[in-house]
Formats: C-alpha cells, sequence, structure tokens
C-alpha cells in the first residue's frame, strides 16, 4: 500500500465524559452506539479542560511462551491478562473532578440551626469505597471522529497535588477498564479510511469502472467509438464482454489475466452500449453511451 499523508491524525479537539456504571435497570446508564457530533451523550457529564498532555490511552495484552522440547523458541503465545487504562490530568477544579480524586462526596455543612452555612466537606474515609464509572473519551481532526467507550472502570491512580502560586491545580487520573459482558469497552469512528480499507489479511475487493475517452467528439451514429474498462484488485481472470445490437447476448471481447484497463470498440450505428465484466463468477454491468464521460452500473440485460 502506497504511503499516504492525508491518513495522518491529530487530536486537536476532544473531551472526557463520565456517567454512572450501567446497572441494566431501568433508567440506568445508556451507553452510547454512535459516534456522535461532539456533544457529551445523554446522561453523561463533561470533564472540562485537560491539560496539553492530553489523554493516553492504553490498551495491554500480557502473554506467556510456550515452550517445547523440540525448539529453542517459543512455538505459542497464551494470554495471561489484558488491560485498557484511560489517563489524564484534568485543568478544572469541579464537584466531578475533585470528587472522583479524592473518592468522596462533597457536603454542604449546616449550622447548629440545620442552616446552610455556604461551605461544604469532603470526608476522607480510612476505608473508601471504589466507584464503578462509565467512561467516553471523543477525539476528532477535522471532521473525523472517535468515541472510545469504556462502559464500566474504576480509578486505579490518583497524582500528587502541587499547590503552587503560580500554577493551576491539576488532578491527575488513571481509569482502568473492568470486564462488561466480555467487553472492555469499544471504538467508533466516521473515519472511512478505517471501515473501507482492507485490514491485515484482507484481500481489497474486486473493482471495475467503464468510461468514454473521447466521449466530447464521439458520434456513434456515424462511426465506431471506445468505451474504456478498468479493473483493479484482480484474483482472477475479468471476462470483458459486450451486448449485441439486438440486446439478446454478450460477445466476449477480451480476458485480462491481471488489474488493468482494456478499450472495448463500440461498432458505428450504437449511441449507446452495455459492458458486461465478469469476476471470480460475478458479473457486473454497465450502460454507456457516445458522449456520456462514466459508464452507469446496471443490471445485466440478459442473465
Amino acid at each position: 500500500m502506497a504511503n499516504d499523508a492525508g491518513k495522518i491524525r491529530f487530536a486537536p479537539n476532544g473531551s472526557l465524559y463520565v456517567a454512572p456504571a450501567p446497572t441494566g435497570g431501568v433508567g440506568g446508564t445508556v451507553l452510547p452506539t454512535a459516534v456522535g457530533n461532539g456533544a457529551a451523550p445523554a446522561g453523561f457529564a463533561d470533564f472540562g479542560y485537560v491539560n496539553e498532555s492530553g489523554v493516553t490511552i492504553t490498551p495491554t495484552v500480557n502473554t506467556d511462551p510456550v515452550n517445547v522440547w523440540q525448539s529453542a523458541v517459543p512455538v505459542l503465545y497464551n494470554v495471561n491478562s489484558a488491560s485498557f487504562s484511560v489517563k489524564a490530568t484534568f485543568s478544572e477544579v469541579s464537584k466531578i473532578t475533585t470528587e472522583l480524586f479524592y473518592g468522596a462526596e462533597w457536603v454542604e455543612v449546616k449550622n447548629a440551626q440545620n442552616e446552610p452555612t455556604g461551605d461544604y466537606r469532603l470526608d476522607l474515609s480510612s476505608v473508601p469505597e471504589l466507584t464503578e464509572i462509565s467512561l467516553v473519551v471523543d477525539w476528532s481532526d477535522k471532521g473525523k471522529r472517535y468515541r472510545c467507550v469504556v462502559p464500566r472502570a474504576m480509578i486505579s491512580d490518583r497524582g500528587a497535588i502541587t499547590l503552587q502560586r503560580t500554577a493551576s491545580q491539576e488532578f491527575e487520573l488513571t481509569f482502568e477498564a473492568l470486564d462488561y459482558q466480555g467487553s472492555l469497552g469499544y471504538v467508533l469512528t466516521n473515519d472511512s479510511g478505517i471501515g473501507t480499507a482492507p485490514g491485515i489479511g484482507e484481500t481489497p475487493a474486486f473493482a471495475t469502472s467503464v468510461t468514454v475517452p473521447n466521449y466530447l467528439t464521439n458520434d456513434g451514429s456515424t462511426g465506431s467509438w471506445t468505451a474504456r474498462v478498468v479493473t483493479t484488485n484482480q484474483t482472477g481472470p475479468a471476462v470483458i464482454s459486450l451486448l449485441n445490437s439486438g440486446g439478446t447476448a454478450y460477445s466476449t471481447v477480451t480476458t485480462l489475466s491481471a488489474s488493468g484497463q482494456y478499450d472495448v470498440t463500440v461498432p458505428s450505428g450504437q449511441i449507446a452500449a452495455e459492458v458486461r465484466v465478469t469476476h471470480d463468477g460475478v458479473s457486473t454491468c454497465y450502460s454507456v453511451d457516445d458522449n456520456t464521460q462514466l459508464g452507469t452500473s446496471v443490471t445485466c440485460t440478459v442473465a
């Protein structure tokens, strides 16, 4: 595959969102199933600003080698454990960031008359309870959106707060994914370069097109003209045929043994034609005429 700078991605825009972990009951958190438009998913709250280090997403698979007597190197690796973590340093001092950082909830302080004082208290338990959350990470670059969804997670690590005169407070949190119905999470995207490109071990799909090179000057009523067939990703022979003027049968024009192109000559007196390309037992037909640049995929006239 050729190098393509257009497939290089940055993450200049992004957000993190949090919600209670889903319980499966009525009214619980509903996990997003679409990449979204940059807004918070329903039921999720925005963490706000993240410092310039951004977000670190780390999938980990730990393996053990399988050694055998007959080989000096492992013949197989077996999965020992797997993990998925998200790390970010939050810049906003908010109810969300501080409660997750300290592992406790803020409570309004009341006076002896049980009246609000305007102060809030957060008690640090000697036996803290770990909170399960759902986490969503969004990022985008020039309209290419990505969304990572972690259905169940807990905070596995916290960084220290540094109180300084010239530096703002920051809250460093590492979230560790937990098992959720056999999954650690999932990633959504609208990036067509991901969804349509072949992956490892996948064979690119066969493709073909039909064009008319001289469509501006052709006159099929008085002379012959050319329809150009181009094939890509061939895995076997491609048979190119032309429907006869009576529309009753196809005549084989040529067979391409590899991806390439071939110019089909349409006889004088025909201003329109139908070209069929058959590859791996599948036929695709194109309707073309002498003064149209691109052929149109159509249902083959003769099965």
